[in-house]
């Protein structure tokens, strides 16, 4: 099974664990057989043990399975969209193949992840055994999509992606309802979207999110240096089509052996990932490199996607409203990011309520708050003079809010 963590077939100490059909996703039973990288409350990488085993081969085969997992459930309002495409290259830039969806082919909020399993034949590549180590994800157009995770098996080697990385380097980003498992965290989502100033396409170097002690070491010595100013190992891409080349290292990056795994660690020459040119993350086909200085910090497409937002604000319906018991999904979270987007939302356990279209945080009433806060009852922001005795709440100082629809996540969901 190579690189692959557990056992397929399962034991009395390690089972493989399959999924209950009549379990909705959120509560998935989650496997170990992926070894990747989440970030805690300080933003700082931990690993974490993972897999989704249906999604994962019994052997070595000659096609790469990609399972996809939304940051939606089975109530998230509009974070499904048009399937993607998805494009695999080996280590050395040759294209191995490319899922190539039907233009009517959708991702359900309620799919199982089953049916998110993309089986990718290796038609481009001469051998066909061979490992993908690129991996893109590409929308065209349609509604966009929140990624949660993506998991990559050839049954030989197995990773897992999540959106945690992609928040940490600057997406856009929502707080995801799926968690991993009832004592595992919900990885963040960010967003794909055609829409001017959204990233259209992201890619990732497979041997760089693996969680080993011996990786997260090196990355902690500059996260930010050694994760998201190295266009090969991670980018997002605002126009980049599924035709599109991505930056491959060259020449290939060399790692040591984590000790305690035997799977990649750290770089054996970490500054050879470090970026020396800017590239262009608005090209179509292909991004071309800026040498000398640097490009200006606000670029075209920015300053009308900042325009842009101004009218819609941050959020994507303010007529639907999340309250959430979870831990991890603080309102301040959101309120306090300068790239997050989505719904508004209601943190019992923080006590605190984020209104998305301006990105401001509330505090929710209770018997010593009574003005300037929100009543998650009524669902309503209150003013200055708080409720009346008739219990209308005084809009005095605060937007008006009216909820046609609503999610709760429960602890431990």
């Amino acid at each position: 099974m190579g690189n692959v963590l557990g056992s397929p077939k399962g034991n009395a100490l390690n089972p493989r664990l399959e999924p209950d059909p009549i379990i909705p996703e959120p509560y998935l039973t989650p496997g170990n057989r992926t070894l990747g990288f989440l970030f805690d409350d300080h933003q700082k990488a931990y690993p974490i043990n993972w897999s989704w085993d249906m999604g994962i081969p019994d052997k070595h085969i000659d096609e790469t399975w990609v399972t996809i997992m939304l940051g939606s459930g089975l109530r998230l309002d509009g974070a499904g969209g048009k399937t993607p495409y998805v494009t695999l290259w080996d280590d050395e830039g040759k294209r191995v193949g490319q899922h190539w969806p039907a233009d009517d082919a959708q991702l359900w909020n309620n799919d199982k992840l089953s049916d998110k399993t993309f089986k990718i034949q290796h038609a481009h590549a001469r051998d066909k055994m061979v490992t993908a180590k690129y991996v893109m994800i590409s929308l065209f157009d349609g509604d966009g999509l929140c990624l949660s995770a993506v998991q990559v098996s050839n049954g030989l080697e197995s990773t897992t992606w999540y959106g945690d990385m992609g928040q940490y380097c600057g997406m856009q980003w929502y707080l995801s309802e799926r968690k991993l498992g009832h004592d595992l965290p919900a990885p963040k989502c960010v967003w794909l979207a055609t829409d001017l100033g959204y990233s259209s396409s992201l890619h990732w170097h497979v041997p760089d999110v693996y969680g080993t002690k011996s990786k997260l070491a090196g990355y902690l010595m500059d996260q930010q240096k050694y994760m998201c100013h190295s266009t090969p190992r991670f980018a997002e891409w605002r126009g980049l089509t599924a035709d599109g080349i991505i930056p491959f290292f060259k020449p290939v990056l060399q790692y040591e052996v984590d000790a305690e795994t035997g799977l990649p660690g750290r770089d054996k020459t970490p500054e050879d990932a470090v970026d020396k040119i800017q590239w262009n993350k608005n090209a179509n086909r292909f991004p071309s490199p800026h040498f000398g200085r640097s490009l200006p910090s606000t670029t075209q497409n920015e300053t009308q996607s900042s325009s842009s937002r101004k009218k819609r604000g941050f959020n994507p319906n303010t007529g639907h409203l999340i309250i959430t018991e979870q831990k991890g999904h603080e309102a301040s979270l959101v309120c306090n990011s300068t790239t997050s987007y989505g719904w508004d939302v209601v943190s019992l356990r923080e006590r605190k309520y984020c209104d998305m279209t301006v990105r401001r945080l509330y505090h929710l009433c209770d018997s010593g708050r009574q003005e300037n806060c929100f009543d998650v009852d009524k669902e309503k922001l209150v003013g200055k003079g708080g409720i009346n005795a008739r219990g209308e709440a005084s809009l005095l100082g605060v937007p008006e809010k009216r909820y046609t629809s609503r999610t709760h996540w429960k602890h431990g969901v």
